[in-house]
């Protein structure tokens, strides 16, 4: 079954442009996953602190394969310093037919 989700992140003061330029990196190791379906990275118009990334896998073991990939630990210590919380918040979605 697929996996959907919205990771939400806000940067700290400063850290907005770095942020960015990060998750768009990401999304360019992400997209060549095997099982990746999605990985779309938006920024908030009305809050340039805030980023949102639309995400789809195949299945649960393409999404665990993608969190174990040297890209998206790297992201994910990394962003402990830069992101408000020090972790991105996910909310997991089922797409409705």
């Amino acid at each position: 079954m697929e996996v959907s989700l919205i990771a939400h992140l806000k940067a700290r003061d400063g850290e907005a442009e770095h942020l960015a330029a990060r998750l768009s990196d990401l999304a360019f190791h992400v997209r060549k996953e095997p099982g990746n379906r999605l990985f779309q990275v938006y920024r908030r118009r009305d809050e340039p602190n805030r980023f949102d990334v639309v995400e789809a896998y195949a299945d649960e073991a393409a999404f665990a394969s993608h969190l174990a990939t040297p890209h998206s630990a790297a992201f994910n210590d990394w962003l402990k310093d830069i992101a408000i919380g020090g972790q991105s918040e996910l909310t997991f979605v089922k797409a409705l037919p």
